[in-house]
């Protein structure tokens, strides 16, 4: 079958200036690109799909198979299993915990490697194409559980042969959440031998740190040294400066980068373009809580009123916390839907008692699902990290359908592309530097065959826009709300959203090279 898109402005990926011409595409493949004249004017632009390198959709790519959120800002694949947390391999050490987070989203664990995992999300035919990072907290997990404790020799090695065996099976690297349970608890000795698995295949290291703010140069120092013992490719996931206290550490942090980069190490990273992160409601609470799972933490909370108090009273104890820049993102419970997207402060006045008694309430009845956002972040910082050659967009999100049945998602979860594309142009960044960025530079990045360039023999993977009217609508009010601007997105040759539908399910597994 053929299809012609013509008369558009090609953004090819490479990062060279766009021309005028016509593409044309025969079955899954880009067969011909065709420039035309010059001075001629184009209807839309057209570029390579757009490749999300931090997503969290190892589970709403079942539940949802349409990807709504991601598909309608042009996004044609991504990369899951970040921040630690896959979902695979399963073994009886971990797989009531990642049961319960499966029945979140109605999903039967139906499956215990990295391959059954694969079958079953093959049959129910996403609309992007996925791949997926094996996350070092569920591997850890599947040898020792989720308890604090030194991995012996042989469950180093139990690791290191899991990660191999997934290796070989087309997963695309490791990644870490060592601020997290139960990755908190691995040193460097057993992580390092974990690492060696990813050398023979070119496996990334992407990592959310273990520490974003007070320790944030260790932490990049510790990463560097991991990614040296695997394969040399290193991917911070969503670099940031947490805390306005560390907001001057970021030149530190892009020279230790740079000097990293001429020495020889393969080091990326992403950034989505908001100064709210979100993450679990309870990373709050004080350092005891740290070692304790969520699903833990509110069976403790729920269980002991007089904890409750105290936490409250360590709160007030703190005195520096601004409770207008934290918001409730989500919450599971009904009670709490009229104040999601206000801040504490705001939900304080709505209900006539403190913050501090707001945040306890619901962290006691919903800390295992309750999602908060925090407002950390500096814009100058944002910028500045995006502006980096060697910085992608991820919008460290699930793909959700407009609806909000499978939870409530930040704002970069429907937005995130298009405002890093406007923030970076409004900066002076050339486009067709930006759209490399969320295009080649990612496909080169995690070895994805045949992906991120528009050239004959690669597939075709494109987006359709319209350039002057390319922009996020979502907040967090509203954050499930589509962007504008998308005209087609074409997944392996396939038209799989037009007229702001999703009117096919084309995409598959993403083969490395």
């Amino acid at each position: 079958m053929e299809t012609v898109i013509r008369n558009v402005l090609i953004y090819d990926g490479s990062g060279k200036s766009p021309f005028c011409g016509d593409v044309i595409l025969t079955d899954d493949t880009i067969s011909a690109v065709i420039p035309t004249e010059k001075n001629k004017s184009c209807s839309f632009s057209l570029a390579p799909g757009f490749i999300d390198v931090h997503a969290h959709s190892d589970l709403t790519l079942l539940a949802a198979p349409d990807a709504f959120s991601k598909i309608s800002q042009g996004v044609t694949s991504e990369i899951s299993g970040n921040c630690g947390q896959s979902f695979f391999p399963v073994t009886e050490k971990n797989r009531s915990h990642l049961e319960r987070l499966c029945k979140n989203y109605n999903v039967p664990l139906q499956w215990d490697s990295f391959l059954s995992y694969l079958n079953v999300l093959k049959l129910v035919a996403p609309a992007v194409n996925y791949n997926f990072l094996c996350g070092q907290g569920t591997l850890r997990a599947a040898v020792m559980g989720y308890e604090p404790g030194q991995a012996t020799p042989l469950q180093i090695n139990k690791m290191y042969r899991l990660l191999q065996q997934i290796m070989e099976q087309g997963a695309c690297g490791l990644s870490t959440g060592l601020l997290y349970v139960p990755g908190r608890f691995s040193d460097q000795e057993e992580l390092t031998a974990v690492m060696a698995a990813l050398k023979d295949r070119a496996g990334v290291y992407a990592t959310h740190l273990r520490s974003e703010g007070d320790k944030l140069e260790e932490a990049v120092e510790e990463a560097l040294t991991l990614a040296q013992a695997g394969s040399g490719i290193l991917q911070l996931s969503h670099l940031k400066t947490a805390q306005k206290r560390n907001w001057h550490k970021l030149d530190a942090v892009l020279t230790k980068i740079d000097h990293a980069r001429r020495n020889g190490l393969q080091v990326y990273a992403d950034r989505y373009p908001y100064t709210f992160s979100q993450t679990s409601l309870s990373i709050i609470l004080p350092g005891e809580y740290a070692d304790m799972t969520d699903a833990a933490i509110q069976e403790r909370l729920s269980r002991d009123p007089a904890e409750c108090q105290r936490l409250i009273d360590w709160f007030r104890m703190e005195g520096d916390r601004d409770w207008n820049q934290i918001i409730l993102s989500f919450s599971s419970l009904a009670e709490f839907q009229p104040c999601f997207g206000m801040t504490f402060a705001q939900i304080a006045d709505h209900c006539h008692h403190t913050p501090q008694e707001c945040v306890m309430d619901v962290l006691r009845k919903d800390a295992a699902r309750a999602q908060g956002a925090f407002g950390s972040l500096s814009p100058d910082n944002m910028l500045k990290i995006m502006q980096q050659d060697y910085v992608c967009c991820g919008s460290d999100e699930n793909a959700r359908p407009l609806s909000e049945s499978l939870g409530r998602s930040h704002p970069r979860g429907f937005g995130s592309f298009p405002r890093f594309i406007n923030t970076l142009r409004a900066s002076g960044v050339p486009m067709e530097e930006t759209i490399r960025r969320v295009t080649s530079l990612p496909a080169q990045i995690f070895g994805l065959k045949k992906r991120g360039l528009i050239r004959p023999g690669y597939y075709a993977d494109l987006v359709l826009f319209d350039d002057a009217a390319l922009r996020d609508t979502a907040d967090f009010i509203h954050p499930h709300s589509a962007a504008e601007g998308i005209v087609n997105v074409y997944v392996n040759g396939v038209k799989s959203f037009a007229d702001g539908k999703v009117i096919a399910r084309a995409g598959r597994f993403l083969d490395r090279t």
